[in-house]
């Protein structure tokens, strides 16, 4: 844990010997949820600084998690997109995290990311086949399902209007998908895999597997801007609500604090 303000480590601790695939800040700002590719999702209490539970629900790496309105949501390259409901702890008399297992979103390869809408009643999720499926979340049934990849996706996020679509992958495509006809509307390739991105629906800025940021204009359907970043692949990316700061981290182990200007 880094302290924004200091830009200083503030605190660590080991869940696994092996790699951490994502990580999430809890609403309240006092748990931390890591997934892991030893097939476990672990939760950290930053009040009293140590481990309060591990999530064995999967048969393969944990890919990516996700939450929402207290619902875990997690994928696996066991072909698998689970959907958790935390168990409120006064009902369980412990403080330890517990789930009930409500929905099971069956691929036919391992998934490699997830995203959800606004609402959190979609989810898109990309594969290493490169399919990205749309689910309905409040019936586990599938919307729409792509082949607009030919290799790994890397990420997947709604608009904010949660009208589209955007994905990118390892075949370097940017490609952006109608929701409500499942068509793909427009691709834009890159010349290196765009491994993150955050988007507002009309911009798109990437990280790339050369460590550059790259900003891209969806309407006119171009690259706009290259940002020198990191000595390597940039592998997550993050904006605050006020859009003015940015955060990115690399394979270079490096984290870097941005500050946008307008």
């Amino acid at each position: 844990m880094f302290s924004t303000e200091s830009k200083m480590l503030q605190r660590s601790i080991s869940f696994s010997d092996m790699a951490l695939s994502s990580c999430l800040l809890l609403p309240g700002d006092d748990t931390v949820i890591s997934s892991s590719w030893d097939n476990n999702v672990y939760f950290y209490s930053i009040a009293f600084g140590r481990s309060q539970g591990t999530l064995m629900g999967h048969d393969d790496a944990v890919s990516k998690i996700c939450w929402h309105d207290n619902r875990l949501y997690s994928a696996s390259w066991d072909s698998t997109v689970k959907v958790w409901s935390s168990v409120p702890a006064e009902m369980i008399g412990t403080k330890r995290h517990q789930f009930d297992l409500l929905a099971e979103l069956e691929h036919d390869v391992s998934v490699d990311t997830i995203s959800l809408n606004a609402a959190s009643t979609l989810l898109v999720s990309g594969t290493r086949e490169g399919k990205v499926t749309i689910w309905d979340l409040t019936t586990a049934t599938i919307l729409h399902q792509i082949q607009c990849h030919s290799g790994t996706v890397c990420d997947t996020a709604f608009s904010p209007d949660s009208r589209h679509v955007l994905s990118t992958g390892e075949d370097s495509c940017v490609n952006v998908i109608d929701v409500q006809t499942g068509m793909l509307i427009s691709s834009m390739t890159s010349d290196k895999p765009q491994r993150c991105f955050i988007w507002d629906g009309n911009t798109v800025l990437s990280g790339s597997q050369s460590g550059e940021l790259l900003v891209w204009d969806l309407l006119g359907g171009k690259l706009c801007e290259r940002i020198q970043g990191h000595k390597g692949a940039v592998t997550c990316i993050w904006m605050n609500e006020q859009c003015s700061s940015i955060i990115t981290g690399g394979e270079d182990r490096k984290i870097m604090f941005w500050k946008l200007q307008y």
